[in-house]
């Protein structure tokens, strides 16, 4: 993302790192899934066990789209037996790695 300022007449362009926060969400979600060799249907037949309908499809297109609500992820863990979740929130100057 580019910024423009102008400021008595001198036009300066500065490049702002922007923060993909929905590529961090799937990533997150996706790494935790991975690390417990948990697939989408497997995931769909656990919420589903806990009163939640979701199949995989729908499991799929919101982790690619990566705007799931907070709610869901808390969900997804419960369902595959995660009790705590420790997540270091990206800044524009750290790493894109993902650690849960």
């Amino acid at each position: 993302m580019q910024t423009h300022l102008k400021a008595q007449g001198i036009s300066v362009t500065t490049q702002v790192a922007e923060l993909d926060y929905s590529e961090f969400a799937r990533r997150s979600l996706r790494t935790v899934l991975s690390t417990r060799g948990i697939t989408y249907a497997q995931l769909a037949e656990k919420l589903s066990a806990m009163g939640h309908a979701e199949t995989e499809t729908s499991i799929a297109q919101k982790v690619r789209r990566g705007t799931f609500q907070f709610a869901f992820f808390i969900l997804c863990m419960k369902a595959i037996g995660v009790a705590s979740v420790s997540i270091d929130v990206p800044s524009a100057d750290s790493s894109s790695e993902v650690h849960l």
